[in-house]
C-alpha cells in the first residue's frame, strides 16, 4: 500500500467521522423506534442522563422522544451527509481540475467546526430536550413555556455555526474552481453566477456572440458543473437557516439572561414559513438532486471506463435542476390552508413535477451509459450506485404522489411523508450512494482493494431491505392515519412499528458488517493513525506502510 498525501488524509478523516455520526443517528433512530413500539420503554435512559447532570428535573417519555426527534436529522444530515460530502468534494474537485484547494487551511477548519457544531445541536436535543420537532417554525421554537430557553440557545448557536461553516466550505470550493495559476487574475464570481443560471449563455445567444464564456461550462467536467450549480443552492440554504438561527437567538438570549419575553407576533408566521421553506428546500429538493446527479455522472463513467451518455444535454439538465429548485418550496405548504392557492397549485404541484422530469432524464442518461457498456462487471461501488438509483426512484415516486393538491391534505402530516418519501430518499437513495463513493474512493486513496465478497453483498441487500422495509412500513402506517411527530400510547400502530423496528435493526447489522469489512481491509491501527497530530516535517510521511 502506498502513502497518503495531505488531502487524502483529510478526506478519509471526514469519511470516518461522518460514519460515526451515521452510527449515532442510527442509535437515535432505533431508540425512537423502541419508543414508538412501547412508549416509556426508555425511562431508564432518563435515569442515566440524570446521573450525568444531577439535580435536573425528571423528563417525560414524550420530552425524551421529541428532543431526540429534533437532534436526529441534524446528526444525520449535517453530521453524516455533509461531513462526508465535504471530504469527498475536497478531494474530487481539485483532483478533477488538476489544481490544489485554494485555501488549504480551511480544510481542517471546516472539519473541526462542523463536528463541534453538530455535537452542540445534538446536546441541545439529547440533554436539554429542546424539541422544535426538527424545524425552526415560527414562533414554535421560542414558545418558552413549551421548549427550554437554554436548549433553544444552544441549538441555535450550533445551527448558526453549522451554516457559517457551510458558507466557508462553499466559498473554498468556488475559489478553487475559479482560481487560476496567478491568484490575482482569478475568474469573476459574478460571471460564474451568470453562467451557473444560464444567463450568460442567453445573453450571448441574443447578441449572436459565439465567444466562449469565462469560465466555460462546456469545458469543465460535468461533475464540477453539477457541484458548482448545486453549491449555489447550498449557499442560499445556509444563509436562510443562518438567519433563522439568529432570529431564535434574538428571542431566546434575553429570556434566558433576564427573563424578558419579546413579542413574537412582530414576525408574520406565514411569511416566515415561506421564506424558511424556500431556503430549506434548496437542500431538500435542490442541491441533493444536483450533488446526487453529479456523483452519478462521475462514478458510472469512471467505473465503466466509458463516456457519459448525452453529456452535452446533461449540462442543460443540471441547469434545469437549478432553476426548478428555486420555485418548488410551496409543496411543503400544500396542506397549509393559509397558504395562497396559486402558490400551492403552481409551486407546490406543477413546478414540483419538473423535478421528476429532470431526475428522470438524469437516470436515463446514467442507465444508458451502463447499457452501452455491456457486458458490465458489477463491482461493489457500481452495485451500490445502482441501489441508490433504485432508492431515488422509489422515494421520488412517493414524492410525486404527495405533490398533489388533494392527496397532500391527507398524507402531509402522516408517517407517509417522513417514511415512504423522506427516509426512502435519505437511506435507500442518498446513504447508499455515499457507501458507493466510499467503496470507489478507498482503493484510489489507500491502494487497498475492496473486492466483491459476501460481506459486501450482505451489506448491500440487508441495507436496502432494512431501509425500504422501515420506510414503507412507516408509510403504510401513515395511510392508516398514523401522524408523524406523534407518540401513541395505546398500541394503535404497534404492528407497523414492530416491523419498522426489526427493519431498523437489520440496517444496524448491515452497517456493522460494512464497518467490520473496512476495518479488516484497512486495519484498525491505520485508521487510528489517520487522527495522529501532524508535524510539519512529517507531513509527507506515508500513512500506510508497504506490506511484505
Amino acid at each position: 500500500m502506498s502513502g497518503l498525501g495531505y488531502q487524502e488524509k483529510w478526506t478519509l478523516r471526514y469519511a470516518v467521522v461522518g460514519l460515526l455520526f451515521l452510527a449515532l443517528a442510527g442509535i437515535e433512530g432505533i431508540l425512537m423506534r423502541l419508543q414508538l413500539v412501547q412508549p416509556g420503554i426508555l425511562d431508564n435512559l432518563e435515569r442515566v442522563i440524570s446521573v450525568i447532570r444531577p439535580g435536573s428535573p425528571e423528563k417525560t417519555a414524550a420530552e425524551q422522544f421529541y428532543g431526540m426527534l429534533t437532534a436526529h436529522p441534524i446528526v444525520g444530515i449535517y453530521g453524516f451527509v455533509y461531513l462526508s460530502l465535504m471530504g469527498v468534494f475536497y478531494f474530487l474537485v481539485p483532483f478533477l481540475l488538476k489544481k490544489d484547494i485554494r485555501f488549504k487551511k480551511l480544510v481542517p477548519f471546516n472539519f473541526f467546526l462542523q463536528v463541534f457544531s453538530v455535537l452542540l445541536c445534538w446536546s441541545a436535543g439529547f440533554f436539554t430536550y429542546f424539541n422544535s420537532l426538527y424545524t425552526l417554525y415560527w414562533p414554535l421554537p421560542v414558545s418558552f413555556d413549551r421548549v427550554p430557553a437554554l436548549g433553544a440557545t444552544i441549538f441555535s448557536i450550533g445551527l448558526v455555526l453549522i451554516e457559517l461553516n457551510i458558507l466557508i466550505f462553499a466559498f473554498n470550493l468556488f475559489a478553487t474552481v475559479l482560481s487560476r495559476p496567478n491568484p490575482s487574475r482569478g475568474y469573476s464570481y459574478g460571471r460564474f453566477l451568470l453562467e451557473a443560471f444560464g444567463i450568460g449563455k442567453l445573453i450571448r445567444f441574443i447578441r449572436k456572440d459565439k465567444s466562449k464564456p469565462d469560465p466555460n461550462y462546456e469545458e469543465l467536467p460535468v461533475f464540477i458543473v453539477a457541484i458548482g450549480r448545486g453549491s449555489v443552492d447550498t449557499v442560499i440554504n445556509a444563509i436562510i437557516l443562518l438567519l433563522a438561527g439568529i432570529m431564535v437567538l434574538i428571542f431566546s438570549i434575553p429570556f434566558l439572561v433576564t427573563g424578558l419575553k419579546l413579542n413574537t407576533s412582530i414576525i408574520d408566521p406565514l411569511v416566515y414559513k415561506n421564506v424558511f421553506w424556500w431556503g430549506l428546500d434548496m437542500v431538500a429538493d435542490g442541491n441533493v438532486l444536483m450533488y446526487t446527479a453529479g456523483t452519478w455522472y462521475l462514478l458510472i463513467p469512471l467505473l465503466l471506463n466509458r463516456k457519459l451518455y448525452g453529456e452535452s444535454i446533461v449540462r442543460t439538465v443540471i441547469l434545469a435542476d437549478l432553476l426548478v429548485s428555486m420555485f418548488v418550496w410551496s409543496h411543503h405548504l400544500l396542506a397549509d390552508q393559509s397558504q395562497p392557492v396559486f402558490l400551492r397549485v403552481f409551486s407546490g404541484q406543477f413546478v414540483t413535477w419538473g423535478e421528476f422530469i429532470t431526475m428522470g432524464l438524469t437516470i436515463f442518461a446514467v442507465l444508458m451509459t451502463v447499457w452501452q457498456a455491456r457486458p458490465v462487471k458489477f463491482t461493489p461501488p457500481l452495485k451500490f450506485v445502482m441501489g441508490s438509483i433504485f432508492g431515488f426512484v422509489l422515494g421520488g415516486a412517493a414524492g410525486l404522489i404527495q405533490a398533489n393538491y388533494g392527496l397532500n391534505v391527507i398524507l402531509h402530516n402522516t408517517q407517509w411523508v417522513i417514511g415512504t418519501h423522506a427516509h426512502t430518499l435519505l437511506l435507500a437513495g442518498l446513504t447508499t450512494l455515499i457507501f458507493a463513493v466510499i467503496y470507489a474512493l478507498v482503493p484510489i486513496l489507500t491502494k487497498v482493494d475492496l473486492p466483491n465478497s459476501r460481506m459486501v453483498n450482505f451489506h448491500l441487500w440487508s441495507w436496502m431491505a432494512g431501509s425500504l422495509g422501515m420506510s414503507y412500513v412507516m408509510g403504510f402506517a401513515g395511510i392508516e392515519g398514523m401522524l408523524r411527530r406523534t407518540l401513541y400510547y395505546n398500541g394503535e400502530y404497534s404492528v407497523y412499528m414492530i416491523i419498522a423496528l426489526i427493519s431498523a435493526c437489520l440496517m444496524a447489522v448491515s452497517f456493522l458488517v460494512f464497518l467490520i469489512n473496512l476495518i479488516q481491509k484497512l486495519r484498525f491501527i491505520n485508521i487510528l493513525r489517520l487522527f495522529k497530530p501532524e508535524i510539519s516535517r512529517n507531513m509527507n510521511k506515508p500513512l500506510y506502510e508497504a506490506e511484505s
